[in-house]
């Protein structure tokens, strides 16, 4: 059973985005820094770093290394609290698919951009044919 904490339509969005990457190796780097921000996101989480009210919202100084480490210098406090809900993320190649019932996916667009992706957005309500199989296994933070 999937708990939510906030009630909208939002969670219905059945969102699938693709990054298709120019080589193997700039997907492999994306998808290790959405796999380190998750885990960083989830510890920052239990910690209770990331406060319901935006204004309060600040990146911790581990965040602030890691993403400079990462060389990601778009993603603001808000986007990274997007890390914190379900999203089914899947490497194969120089692809990464990302699948999410969430609205707010800005924190995906920014790393697939910032890597030289080229993106494509979609519901699956209007195009339910699955994406490309792919070779990891989801991935996610409840």
């Amino acid at each position: 059973m999937k708990v939510w904490d906030g009630y909208g339509s939002e969670h219905s969005m059945n969102l699938v985005l693709i990054g298709k990457f120019k080589e193997a190796l700039d997907a492999e780097k994306a998808n290790k820094a959405i796999d380190a921000l998750m885990q960083r996101v989830a510890h920052e989480d239990a910690q209770s770093h990331f406060p319901m009210q935006p204004q309060n919202q600040r990146y911790s100084d581990e965040m602030l290394t890691l993403l400079g480490k990462l060389e990601l210098f778009t993603l603001s406090p808000e986007d990274l609290e997007q890390l914190r809900f379900d999203h089914d993320v899947k490497l194969d190649g120089d692809q990464i698919t990302v699948k999410t019932d969430e609205a707010d996916v800005s924190v995906f667009l920014k790393i697939f951009v910032d890597g030289g992706a080229k993106v494509e957005v979609f519901s699956r309500h209007d195009y339910p044919s699955p994406a490309a199989p792919n070779a990891e296994g989801p991935r996610s933070h409840a």
